[in-house]
C-alpha cells in the first residue's frame, strides 16, 4: 500500500477521486445543509449540489443521495414521506428534523475548528516560505 496516500494521513497532495473522497466524508452535512431551506426529494437534492457548491459534482450513482437519505432518516435526522401532489409517480420528501438541525450544528462547528487549523497551516506556510528566500 502507497504510504503518501491522502486517506491515510501520508504526505502527498489530493490527486484524482480526491472530491469523491470528501463526497463520502462530506454527504450527510452537505444534504443536512441543503434540507435546513426547505424539504426536498432525492433527486432535487442531488441536482442541487453542484450549484450549491461548485466544484462538487452530483454523484455519478444518485443511489448514493438516497442511501445517504435512508441513513440520516434512521438516525432521526430527516423524517420522509410520500408526495403524491404531482402528476406521475409519488416521490419520497425529506425534511430536516430537531436532531438533524442538532448535527448540522454539530458539523458546522467541527468545520469551523477545521477551517482554522487550515488558515493556520497556510499562514505558517507563507511565513516559512518568506524566511527561505
Amino acid at each position: 500500500m502507497d504510504e503518501h496516500r491522502p486517506d491515510d494521513g501520508g504526505g502527498a497532495p489530493p490527486g484524482q477521486g480526491h472530491s469523491e473522497r470528501r463526497w463520502r466524508f462530506t454527504r450527510p452535512a452537505v444534504l443536512l445543509l441543503l434540507l435546513r431551506s426547505g424539504p426536498a426529494h432525492g433527486y432535487d437534492l442531488a441536482r442541487r449540489l453542484s450549484a450549491v457548491f461548485p466544484g462538487m459534482k452530483t454523484p455519478k450513482d444518485a443511489g448514493l443521495v438516497y442511501r445517504a437519505l435512508k441513513g440520516l432518516e434512521v438516525d432521526g435526522a430527516v423524517r420522509s414521506h410520500w408526495d403524491h401532489s404531482d402528476p406521475g409517480p409519488a416521490r419520497r420528501v425529506y425534511a430536516l428534523t430537531e436532531a438533524g438541525a442538532e448535527q448540522l450544528e454539530g458539523w458546522r462547528v467541527q468545520l469551523t475548528r477545521e477551517l482554522e487549523a487550515i488558515q493556520a497551516f497556510l499562514k505558517e506556510y507563507e511565513r516559512a516560505g518568506r524566511r527561505s528566500h
